[in-house]
């Protein structure tokens, strides 16, 4: 069978149990009880209701779907095995599986539902080599939750996974990895007509994974534990299915206008409109995303590449547009770095034992940076350098550092600063450093001769700061090219523009 019908009836089929799915049609206000009558005119409003949604995107009229009533809920089936992408994909007989609970006032309750437990695709090789075989397997699962379709009250989804494991085995070796267990719970707050504000939480522990390398080695990777949280601000679910169609139809107007070499090209008017749509909707798709991660006890080894270990590593990225204005952070931050692989040395002590940021750009309107965008597509770039220019002297762009710290055991280090672009030849900014440990620093450079010559470097430094306390100050500023540290002018240290 061909790659479009039995590729996206697989679509289709993850669609129905994903937590982010389009929701089902509402119940009715006072459901009657399940029965083989509501299971068939059930299965027909859901196919309806797939094929109005997922309109230009699939054929949803063959989608092997199988509901039927059990005491008081209806259990939903999707076959998943077969041949798909053209015989290239062959996956063993599995099946997704829901069980809902009919509720008041239109509501759902997912009383379960569930991945296959043992998932098994042969992948052939296209260019001719030797197949691979890919296995997935959950050893437990709890999937439950409450779902409303109207999204005129909260839904919520629960997950529970234990020992999902991964392996692909292909001519070069075998990739395996597993997570002892996953726990996630999310939930949809309504924030308007056909919207709503999706916030979560998830945890990974135990995850190990193991690569091949050259020679018949492995890479091991395991970490011990990882913590997220997520929010999407007025997400536009009603808008979602509007968007794939979007998406496909740009990747259809792409192939049709793909030339036999790879020579550049302009885009075609159909692939312009499609990109365009495509940036509006996207732009319109949620007013702003939050997302933090942390990640404990990383270790690594890859043998003769790179082996070493962090106690913890986080990372953290937000966007959105408050009061119109574009605002992106981007917050890392690691601590306990160690590996085998650092020479021994006196620079061994001088390894950080903690380093973290908060990067902050933002300043452009929403608006203005849409505009810049639709005419880079409209124009094909052309003279979009000038534009970018141009916008960026009309607002100029808030550069910031947060939350720096960066500890070398005997030097700790904190500060902030922010620098406003109006254009690229000139900035100004100021910045804050406050130091613990300099004295110290300095009396250990004197005593280790490969850092002697450093020591000149932070006396000076010691020199223009401002003692506060046990710290040491510096206040930096930059204006039409000047620099100043507290009081002293450093200009002439500055390289020459």
């Amino acid at each position: 069978m061909s790659l479009a019908p039995r590729l996206r009836r697989l679509t289709l089929a993850a669609t129905l149990l994903s937590p982010l799915a389009l929701p089902l049609p509402a119940a009715a206000q006072s459901p009657p009880a399940p029965s083989a009558d509501g299971a068939r005119a059930l299965a027909g409003s859901l196919r309806e209701w797939l094929a109005r949604q997922l309109a230009g995107i699939a054929d949803t009229a063959n989608l092997p779907l199988v509901l039927v009533a059990e005491d008081d809920t209806y259990r939903l089936e999707v076959p998943l095995g077969g041949a798909y992408a053209d015989g290239n994909v062959v996956i063993a007989p599995a099946a997704l599986t829901a069980t809902v609970r009919p509720l008041e006032a239109g509501r759902w309750a997912i009383v379960s539902g569930a991945m296959p437990a043992v998932l098994e695709a042969d992948l052939r090789n296209t260019s001719g080599g030797a197949p691979a075989r890919m296995t997935l397997s959950i050893e437990s699962q709890q999937n439950s939750g409450t779902l409303d379709p109207t999204l005129a009250s909260r839904s919520d989804f629960h997950t529970v996974i234990s020992g999902y494991a991964t392996e692909m085995k292909t001519a070069a070796g075998t990739q395996s990895s597993r997570i002892a267990s996953i726990t996630g719970r999310s939930e949809w707050l309504p924030s308007g007509p056909g919207r709503v504000t999706i916030q979560g939480d998830s945890m990974l522990e135990g995850y190990a994974t193991a690569s091949p390398l050259p020679g018949g080695a492995e890479a091991k990777v395991t970490i011990d534990r990882l913590t997220g949280t997520t929010r999407i601000e007025n997400f536009n679910i009603e808008g979602f299915p509007d968007l794939l169609r979007t998406a496909f139809a740009l990747g259809t107007a792409a192939k049709a206008g793909k030339p036999e070499a790879a020579a550049p090209r302009a885009s075609s008017p159909e692939e312009k409109a499609a990109t365009l749509k495509l940036i509006g909707q996207l732009v319109g798709m949620l007013d702003a995303l939050d997302a933090n991660y942390a990640y404990d006890n990383i270790k690594v080894d890859g043998g003769a590449l790179f082996s070493g270990s962090l106690r913890r590593f986080g990372m953290g990225f937000s966007l959105g547009a408050p009061d119109g204005r574009t605002d992106a952070r981007l917050k890392l931050s690691l601590e306990g770095l160690e590996s085998p692989m650092i020479p021994p040395g006196p620079w061994v002590e001088f390894i950080p034992h903690q380093v973290g940021f908060t990067t902050r750009a933002g300043g452009v309107p929403k608006e203005a940076l849409l505009a810049l965008l639709r005419r880079a597509v409209e124009t094909d770039a052309k003279g979009i350098d000038a534009d970018a220019l141009a916008l960026i002297a009309a607002y100029p762009v808030r550069l910031a550092i947060e939350d720096l710290l960066i500890d070398l055991g005997p030097l700790r280090l904190k500060g902030e600063g922010s620098m406003d672009v109006s254009n690229l030849a000139d900035a100004t900014g100021e910045a804050e450093l406050r130091a613990t440990g300099l004295d110290a620093l300095i009396r250990r450079a004197n005593a280790i001769p490969e850092l002697k010559l450093a020591a000149p470097v932070l006396i000076f430094l010691k020199g223009i700061g401002r003692q506060d306390g046990n710290e040491v100050v510096w206040n930096i500023s930059y204006d039409a090219g000047r620099v100043m540290v507290n009081d002293t002018d450093l200009s002439d240290l500055m390289p020459a523009r």
